[in-house]
């Protein structure tokens, strides 16, 4: 099942757009929500409208607007060496602690207008999404992670010489456009190809998933170098695998965040 979601999302190409693209994350969305409880539906519902598009791509619409007062930087993770949160970067310019401060403002959302409480949310939802592709993650010691660099790979038939050259994002390696899917047909689909992982996927806390996502892209940019030439062949064998688990962890986790923010 895991193999041929990953032949049609291929087929589709790269996404252009954000993390992933903005049906799959509007798709991570929805089946957060169905796995919530019915007090944390109840009160998420509150804030979130009817079209979820307008929520899974709150940060990009406002960058899009010249309205963001925050800088683009802040759909990425920096980490140290050891895969901890840096120390020098604010809710303004990191994943990790953009999340984290959306949440305290959630949880703590009878003290706010109901406004700053969308916006919180939207955060979260945005940028769980985003910290969980292993292209956004900026790490320490590890130079060409500083930046979004450019991936090349080589496209060939089957057994024919190598012959169109490819490029990609290093943000974008992981991604793809599901343009032939809508995001009820990928929460079925996400659910079938990881639902028995959920509880597995489902351990541990931002720091914990954080970290776990940093060690991953870490482990890749050994290889995939500015230098590096690939095979879409190697390139498809690196992503084929783990694609879909990191989408998976994408929506388990952020219905653990809502829940423990809405209990």
């Amino acid at each position: 099942m895991k193999k041929l979601l990953f032949i049609v999302m291929l087929a589709f190409g790269i996404s252009t757009a954000s993390a992933w693209n903005v049906t799959l994350d509007e798709g991570i969305l929805k089946l957060a929500v169905k796995n919530l409880s019915i007090q944390a539906q109840d009160e998420l519902f509150q804030y979130l409208g009817d079209n979820y598009r307008d929520d899974v791509h709150y940060l990009y619409a406002l960058e899009a607007r010249k309205k963001a007062k925050h800088s683009k930087e802040i759909h990425y993770l920096h980490l140290d060496s050891e895969f901890r949160p840096l120390a020098t970067t604010t809710a303004n310019d990191d994943a990790l602690k953009a999340i984290e401060a959306a949440a305290d403002i959630v949880r703590h959302r009878t003290q706010h207008p109901k406004g700053k409480v969308l916006e919180a949310l939207r955060t979260i939802i945005n940028l769980m999404c985003d910290m969980h592709n292993p292209g956004h993650v900026r790490i320490e010691g590890i130079p060409h992670s500083q930046q979004d660099f450019t991936v090349t790979f080589r496209a060939a038939d089957m057994g024919k010489k190598m012959s169109e050259t490819k490029h990609a994002k290093w943000s974008r390696f992981w991604s793809f456009a599901p343009n032939g899917f809508t995001s009820d047909l990928w929460v079925e689909d996400i659910e079938a190809c990881n639902g028995h992982r959920r509880a597995e996927f489902s351990k541990g806390t931002l720091n914990d998933w954080a970290a776990e996502v940093g060690k991953f892209a870490a482990k890749n940019l050994e290889e995939i170098t500015p230098e590096a030439v690939l095979t879409l062949q190697h390139r498809n064998t690196l992503t084929q695998e783990v694609t879909c688990d990191w989408v998976a962890r994408a929506s388990f986790r952020l219905t653990v965040l809502l829940n423990e923010l809405f209990k």
